[in-house]
């Protein structure tokens, strides 16, 4: 009670001095601690001596630890002092408001086991190194502790090295509210809590939070730690304080709030390190390690069960000279989520900036995990280790590099799922520094409303390359209308000359689509327009044990498609694109290709399935869904005047045992340019082309392409084509090897290499069998369309595909022989211009040709099955266009059968019905006893003076033993 009236009476009536706030305790005996008032640095302080002296340790023990704000309290440090170990018993929590320091070099540290509190105007006048901590005691290399729960004599040491914290149940909280700020390069700088350059600071105790205050070490080392389960953390002092955690089980919570810092950036960026439960920064909080002159960063690690940076918070560690910059290394036990305030902010500094060609905003980047170079030294690595990770409204990973320094990579393992959101992960280089990589392993990855996962290159340095391996999916999907670029990932050489990054995608299944994309490009293409300068592409290859997809548009109603593509639209060449899966399927306006809007040459496409199905248009039916290389894009040069291109285009690859083109769709190589356009080689087991589905070979002025289909079996239906049409050029040419070459006569199925006013092009088939199609020359396209020279010559479109019929046709529209291309078959006994024939009425009945005993034929008999379906055709005939199917002829042994049913069915017949019936069943089963078939091998005159054909050589007596069946013939 007198202790409650004293402080009734200070605050209320005198200005009381700090003195009141600190009490020793008497734990020490003799060695106690003292505290004298005195003024210190200006500051009515309280000047504490005593305490026990052991080596170089010194001891102090308070009942209450309290300093008031505008006050302070300095210890003494005499002679030989390194350590001062300050202990409070009382089982109360401190509250240091004002200024706690040592008069010397000592480290201080200051235990609490209730937890201790710094105000917003606390701060730390010290020259070594700070440590606050709510542990029970300080254990020493000979197992003595200095408890504060537990509290005795100092232990009688010689030597004392502390080798870590003791922590007891329920340990106290650690508050920093501290926002003292300091001029740093005339930019007041929020520091709060701040130890000398290269010391070091660490706050270690229950929950940790910083609310809206700031822990500073200027290159040295800021620890984090809360701990809530007993145990031991150790420690050592030499060449820093290191922490290990080892032996704690349970942890509790570190947030960052109300724009709090922890800073430790400098000559050499210091090292920051937080290990937690959960980790938390909001509202704009960061870690911010930089390295600042030519001694390496310390980098940022954390470690917890669980992460989040919300609302504009950062964790940025860069280089802004020759030092390297220090790494971000963040691992959790289950997720990571980085949350922005939306998609707005996200396109402002990230992606306008990147469709202008100019760098980010980095300084006011929010939710974003940055490391980065502006000068010479490499920036650091950000590696990234969790269950899940989440980036959503506008979060981003970022590594750029603005100066000569490399860029450093991204490292992403998590073990289930990778969420980008609205959001970005980029590595990119603006000048001639080269851009770090980005490698994702995970479960799955998803990338979605206008997400970006892309290292790239403004600049002379390379791109870094983009490695996804994902053991169950990976998502591309839904692009938004209010951002510049689609939703992608990208590895691109924009603006400079640097080399694109290659992308390598290893998965089970892989599904772009909504206008998303996959893409490697030199210069870019955007809803703005084409940026036509860029260093040489990257590739593509993807690997999926599953299927690969690239389905639809975007939901917005400008033209963007779902596509994997490989792109140039500089003098760069462009990347090539290999697919590998069991099943590849583009649909719905989709496409897969390589392309080339410059003078650089487009890349190569390979693609090997078992399946590949290419089916569909876009919503309004203007694009097809394609698999294609191509020079030049009609839309592009149409919208935004890009000039045709002169590079030429790659070749398109494709092995598969079913290749399905349908509705609209197309297998194609093209140039609306100068350049030369792509041969087309597939080899398959079999290519079905239906309701307008394509492969085309098709150029304006360019170099006509070539189409090379190897397969067991090819139909043609419903309008469907195979072209090698050219405008100006000439044709190209179509070489066909297959077993079965079909089409049906009235569906205007055409395979063609037309001209309009150069040389037609040649089609070579090498097939067995062509059915369905007419050899169609100039003269017989021109009259089936009753035109006149001029008037064919003038049409815009194939003119095969005007008529009726299915073609083969090789023609230039404009007139002359010479301009004539060449139709050549091979290996066929059919006449292709014989189109279908109706299969002959008077069909024999097999069961008249083919006897069930094949002995009955004698010795030297045969035979052969043919199945159901009459009598097979001749080689030289042509499929009919109607069904005819007989039955199967049946066995002896089934004919046995049935004949003992009928007649054990006829004995069953009553008596009252009589013997009629019976000898009717009778009857059926000798009427369905066949005669043998026996040929005519020669003739005699029978007793009627009748010529008659006889089944031996009538020539030859001794061949009358033919009538003699083999005894040994047995059927089987």
């Amino acid at each position: 009670m007198a202790y409650f009236l004293f402080l009734t009476v200070c605050f209320g009536l005198f200005p009381c001095r700090a003195i009141a706030q600190i009490i020793p305790d008497s734990t020490l005996g003799s060695e106690s601690s003292r505290t004298v008032p005195d003024t210190i640095n200006n500051l009515p302080s309280d000047r504490i001596s005593g305490g026990a002296v052991r080596g170089s340790s010194l001891f102090h023990s308070f009942r209450e630890f309290n300093i008031n704000e505008g006050q302070g309290a300095y210890f003494e440090n005499p002679q030989g002092i390194s350590n001062i170990f300050t202990r409070v018993t009382g089982g109360n929590r401190s509250n240091i408001l004002g200024t706690l320091g040592v008069l010397g070099n000592s480290n201080l540290f200051l235990i609490n086991p209730k937890g201790i509190v710094f105000g917003q105007n606390a701060r730390l006048d010290v020259r070594g190194s700070f440590l606050a901590t709510s542990a029970d005691s300080i254990v020493f290399n000979n197992g003595l502790e200095f408890s504060a729960t537990n509290p005795q004599t100092a232990p009688l040491l010689t030597v004392n090295i502390p080798v870590g914290l003791r922590f007891r149940e329920n340990p106290g909280a650690i508050v920093n509210a501290s926002r003292i700020t300091q001029n740093i390069q005339g930019r007041e700088t929020p520091i709060g809590l701040a130890v000398p350059p290269g010391q070091t600071i660490a706050l270690i105790g229950g929950n940790i939070s910083l609310e809206s205050g700031s822990v500073s070490a200027f290159s040295g080392n800021i620890l984090l730690g809360s701990v809530t389960s007993p145990g031991l953390v150790s420690f050592g002092l030499n060449p820093g304080l290191t922490l290990n955690y080892e032996n704690i089980q349970n942890f509790g919570n570190i947030e960052l709030s109300g724009t709090a810092t922890v800073l430790a950036s400098g000559p050499g960026g210091g090292a920051i390190a937080l290990k937690a439960g959960n980790v938390t920064l909001r509202d704009r909080s960061s870690l911010v390690s930089d390295t600042l002159g030519n001694t390496d960063g310390g980098g940022i690690n954390i470690e917890a069960a669980r992460f989040s940076l919300l609302d504009r918070s950062f964790v940025g560690s860069s280089t802004t000279s020759s030092g390297t910059g220090g790494s971000i290394n963040i691992r959790t036990a289950e997720n990571i989520e980085l949350r922005g305030i939306g998609f707005e902010n996200f396109r402002r500094l990230i992606l306008d900036p990147a469709a202008a060609q100019k760098p980010p905003d980095v300084t006011a980047s929010e939710s974003s995990i940055i490391t980065g170079t502006s000068g010479a030294g490499r920036a650091g690595d950000i590696s990234i280790d969790t269950k899940q990770l989440t980036l959503r409204d506008g979060a981003t990973i970022l590594n750029p590099a603005f100066g000569t320094g490399d860029g450093g990579s991204v490292t992403i393992r998590a073990a289930e799922s990778v969420e980008i959101n609205a959001s970005g992960l980029f590595t990119t280089t603006f000048n001639g520094g080269n851009a770090g990589s980005i490698a994702i392993e995970t479960g799955r990855l998803s990338v979605t409303d206008g997400a970006i996962i892309s290292p790239s290159t403004f600049g002379a340095g390379n791109s870094g390359n983009l490695l996804v391996k994902a053991s169950d999916s990976v998502i591309a999907a839904r692009e938004r209308s209010d951002s510049p670029l689609t939703t992608a990932l990208a590895a691109n050489s924009i603006g400079g000359t640097g080399r694109a990054g290659n992308i390598e995608i290893n998965t089970r299944s892989l599904r772009v689509e909504a206008g998303a994309s996959i893409s490697s490009s030199s210069g870019l293409t955007t809803a703005r327009g084409v940026i036509p300068v860029g260093g040489p592409g990257g590739n593509i290859t993807i690997d999926a044990s599953e299927s690969v997809e690239v389905i639809g548009t975007a939901p917005s109603a400008r033209p963007s498609r779902s596509l994997i593509v490989a792109g140039t639209a500089g003098n760069g060449k462009g990347g090539d694109v290999t697919v590998n899966a069991r099943r590849v399927i583009v649909r719905d306006g989709g496409g897969m290709g390589a392309s080339t809007l410059g003078a650089g040459q487009g890349g190569t496409v390979t693609v090997s399935a078992e399946a590949v199905e290419v089916a569909g248009t876009t919503r309004d039916g203007i694009f097809p869904s394609v698999i294609s290389t191509a020079s030049g894009d009609l839309l592009y040069q149409t919208l935004f005047g890009v000039q045709p291109p002169s590079g030429a285009a790659g070749n398109l690859n494709i092995t598969t045992a079913r290749l399905s083109v349908r509705d609209g769709a197309a297998v194609s190589v093209e140039s609306f340019g100068t350049g030369r356009a792509g041969n087309i080689n597939a080899v398959t087991d079999s290519i079905a082309l239906d309701n307008r589905g394509s492969i085309d070979g098709r150029t304006v002025s360019g170099a006509g392409a070539n189409i090379n289909l190897r397969s067991g079996d090819i139909q043609l239906r419903r309008g469907s084509r195979i072209t090698t049409d050219a405008g100006a050029a000439d044709g190209g040419n179509i070489n066909i090897n297959s077993n079965t070459l079909v089409a049906i006569g009235r569906e205007n199925s055409d395979i063609t290499a037309n001209a309009r006013s150069a040389f037609g092009g040649r089609v070579n088939i090498n097939v067995p069998n062509v059915l369905g199609f007419r050899a169609a020359s100039r003269e017989q396209v021109r009259n089936s369309l009753g035109l006149s020279d001029a008037e064919f010559a003038a049409l815009q479109v194939s003119p095969t595909s005007l008529v009726a019929t299915s073609d083969i046709a090789a023609i230039s529209q404009s007139a002359g022989p010479a301009l004539q291309g060449t139709v050549t078959f091979s290996s066929s006994g059919v006449n292709p211009t014989q189109g279908l024939v109706d299969l002959p009425q008077n069909v024999v009945n097999p069961e008249q040709l083919i006897t069930a005993n094949p002995c009955d034929r004698g010795t030297q008999s045969t035979f052969t099955a043919t199945g159901k379906g009459g009598v097979p055709a001749s080689p030289n005939d042509v499929l009919s266009s109607e069904s005819t199917a007989f039955p199967w002829v049946e066995s002896e042994e089934s004919r046995q059968a049935e004949t003992e049913s009928r007649n054990q069915s006829a004995a069953r017949v009553p008596e009252a019905e009589g013997r009629n019936r019976r000898e009717e069943l009778e009857d059926r089963n000798k009427a369905d006893i066949p005669a043998s078939v026996v040929p005519a091998r020669g003739w005699a005159v029978n007793a009627k003076g009748e010529v008659i054909l006889v089944g031996y050589n009538s020539g030859n007596a001794g061949d009358r033993s033919l009538l003699r069946q083999n005894s040994g013939c047995v059927l089987r």
